[in-house]
């Protein structure tokens, strides 16, 4: 392959359903017709989406709170 021509390819991500030796796709890509493409299929899993999206709410809400105002007055920090 021509290095130019590599360097503007993009990899982009299209959700879809396989029927048999056929992939259909939710909405057409920007490829143009008979484009060779490497496709990889991964199932998707709601229910382990759904475990790990509520994993990363309990870390964010357990998370320490930072940013927090910790002195009111420039004064306070050289009393100690």
């Amino acid at each position: 392959m021509n290095p130019a021509v590599r360097e503007n390819i993009v990899m982009k991500v299209y959700k879809g359903i396989v029927k048999g030796n056929t992939v259909i796709l939710e909405e057409k890509p920007d490829l143009p017709d008979e484009c060779p493409a490497l496709v990889e299929i991964r199932p998707l899993d709601k229910a382990r989406d759904e475990e790990i999206a509520r994993r990363q709410i309990e870390l964010l809400r357990k998370a320490p709170r930072v940013g927090k105002l910790l002195y009111k007055k420039r004064e306070d920090i050289y009393d100690r």
